[in-house]
C-alpha cells in the first residue's frame, strides 16, 4: 500500500511537472521577446478621438527601424474632415514635425516619440503589457490588455485595453476616461514585423505640396474660446493687427493666469524649414512647441498661443486643444 502511494505521488508529481513544462509562456513574455526581436514594424489603421461632443477621424500610420544609436521613427496622420496631414519623423538628424498645410518644416532636438507614452506606438504598448497592474484574458481572437495608464498631455486618459491576435499582433486600443467612456479608438488594418522599409522612407522632405483643406477656418470663425480654462475667468477681449495680421487676445484670469492670442496662419509660398528652440508637445493629434513662458500650435489653419507664468506646459496644451470643442460668440 505504501508503495502504491508513492507510485501514486511520483505520478502527480511527473504529471505536475510535465504541465509546467508544457504551459505556454506568459504573454508579457512572448510579446516582450518579439519586442527584443523587432528590427522594424509597419502599423496602418483608424483612429478616433472623442472631445467633447465632437469626435475627430484620422487615418495613421506608424513605422519603426531599429538603429544602432537613435531608432528611426515615422508617424503619419491624416485628418479625414480637413484632409490635412501631418507626419512627425525621427532620423539621425533629428526630430521633423511636416506640416503640408503650412507649407513647413520644423526641426527640434527631443526624445520624441519615446519621452512619452504613444497609443499608437508598440514600445509604449510593451511597457503598458509589462506593468504590474495589467490584466491579461485570453480570448477567441488572442490576448486583451487591460491596464490603468497616465499620458502627460492627455490627462483624462485613465484606462487602456489592447487587443492582440494569436501571433502578438495588435488588433485595436481603445482609451477609456474615468467615467469608462472611450476617447480614442485605434482600428489597426494592418501590421506587418520585420519588413524591409525603403532607405529613404525616414528622410525630411525638402518640398510639399500643399493640399487642397475641407472646412478651413476664416476670419469670421475667430476668436475661439478654450473650455479648459482651469478655474480662470475670460476678463479681457481685444484685436490687433501686426504687419497685416489680426490677432485676437484673450485674457484669463483666476488662480493660474494665462492670455491666448490667435490668428489666421498662412501656407509659406515655399517650402520651408525651421530650427524650433524649445520642445515639442505631441498632444497626438495637435503638435505643440513649448518656449519658456509660451506655447504655439496650429490646427484647422488658426495659430494659437498661449503666454503664461502659471501653466506648465501640458496645461497650455490642454487649453490650445480644447479650441476646437468650443466657438462661443
Amino acid at each position: 500500500m505504501k508503495k502504491k502511494v508513492i507510485a501514486i505521488a511520483g505520478v502527480v508529481i511527473l504529471a505536475v511537472a510535465l504541465c509546467l513544462a508544457l504551459k505556454p509562456k506568459s504573454f508579457e513574455k512572448e510579446f516582450g521577446k518579439v519586442m527584443d526581436d523587432m528590427n522594424t514594424y509597419i502599423l496602418k489603421g483608424d483612429m478616433e478621438i472623442t472631445k467633447g461632443e465632437d469626435l475627430k477621424t484620422y487615418a495613421v500610420e506608424v513605422a519603426y527601424q531599429k538603429n544602432e544609436e537613435n531608432d528611426f521613427f515615422k508617424v503619419s496622420l491624416m485628418d479625414k474632415e480637413l484632409n490635412q496631414e501631418q507626419i512627425i519623423l525621427r532620423n539621425e538628424e533629428g526630430v521633423f514635425v511636416v506640416t503640408p498645410s503650412l507649407n513647413q518644416v520644423f526641426k527640434f532636438e527631443g526624445e520624441w516619440p519615446l519621452n512619452s507614452p504613444k497609443p499608437y506606438l508598440l514600445q509604449s504598448m510593451a511597457q503598458f503589457v509589462a506593468d504590474d497592474q495589467a490584466e491579461v484574458t485570453k480570448n477567441d481572437d488572442g490576448y486583451l490588455i487591460t491596464t490603468p495608464v497616465v499620458y502627460p498631455n492627455n490627462k483624462n486618459f485613465s484606462t487602456q485595453e489592447m487587443q492582440f491576435d494569436q501571433d502578438t499582433k495588435i488588433q485595436w486600443v481603445q482609451i477609456y476616461n474615468q467615467d469608462h467612456v472611450v476617447e480614442l479608438k485605434i482600428v489597426f488594418h494592418t501590421v506587418e514585423y520585420n519588413q524591409d522599409i525603403a532607405k529613404d522612407y525616414f528622410t525630411a522632405p525638402t518640398s510639399l505640396e500643399k493640399p487642397t483643406a475641407a472646412n478651413e477656418l476664416n476670419e469670421a470663425d475667430l476668436p475661439l474660446y478654450p473650455s479648459a480654462v482651469f478655474d480662470a475667468q475670460l476678463t479681457g477681449k481685444s484685436e490687433m493687427n501686426t504687419g497685416g495680421t489680426q490677432k485676437h487676445i484673450l485674457e484669463f484670469t483666476g488662480a493660474k493666469n494665462f492670455t491666448v492670442v490667435e490668428n489666421l496662419r498662412a501656407s509659406s509660398e515655399r517650402t520651408q524649414t525651421v530650427i524650433m528652440p524649445g520642445k515639442m508637445v505631441d498632444a497626438l493629434d495637435v503638435i505643440g512647441f513649448y518656449d519658456g513662458n509660451h506655447l504655439s500650435a496650429v490646427y484647422n489653419g488658426v495659430e494659437f498661443t498661449v503666454f503664461s507664468d502659471d501653466l506648465g506646459p501640458e496645461e497650455m496644451m490642454s487649453v490650445i486643444n480644447s479650441m476646437q470643442v468650443a466657438v462661443m460668440k
